[in-house]
């Protein structure tokens, strides 16, 4: 069917919101859902620009919210164009990536409740502060340091 021959608008298809449901082995493509998805599943998709892989898991992890684009107008060809990971409104959020930097020029705080651990540059220092500390090792729990204080 010609986009044009349509009884619907041929601007209806021009964009949409849809999100991203996995990405093909090959990475060169992923399966979208979509707003009016007239197939009522998900179908694969081209990728309109170059995420990261991490970009990828993250929208797919947290169901964001995505901008569709159909070649030509035509609903049987969509092109993922952008994620909106700018307009998170969500009680957790997953990262997933085979290493991970956390970076902050003087200080980086990782806070939940009244847990936190603190990690400063001025000092190499690391704090945490909890009501509850555990830790837990299957092999050896290893502490180096010149000198050890406990309370």
């Amino acid at each position: 069917m010609n986009p044009s021959d349509n009884p619907i608008s041929q601007t209806e298809f021009l964009s949409r919101i849809g999100w991203i449901r996995e990405v093909h082995p090959e990475g060169n493509r992923v399966k979208i859902d979509f707003e009016g998805n007239p197939v009522g599943q998900a179908v694969w998709s081209a990728v309109g620009r170059a995420f990261t892989y991490a970009d990828i898991l993250l929208a797919i992890d947290n169901q964001l919210d995505c901008r569709i684009e159909f070649m030509a107008g035509d609903i049987s060809l969509p092109i993922l164009v952008d994620i909106y990971s700018s307009l998170l409104a969500k009680d957790e959020l997953v990262f997933r990536a085979k290493r991970m930097t956390i970076e902050g020029k003087e200080e980086v705080i990782l806070r939940s409740g009244d847990a936190q651990t603190r990690l400063r540059s001025n000092n190499a220092s690391v704090r945490t502060d909890a009501v509850y500390i555990s830790s837990t090792a299957e092999k050896v729990q290893k502490i180096n340091a010149k000198k050890v204080t406990l309370n």
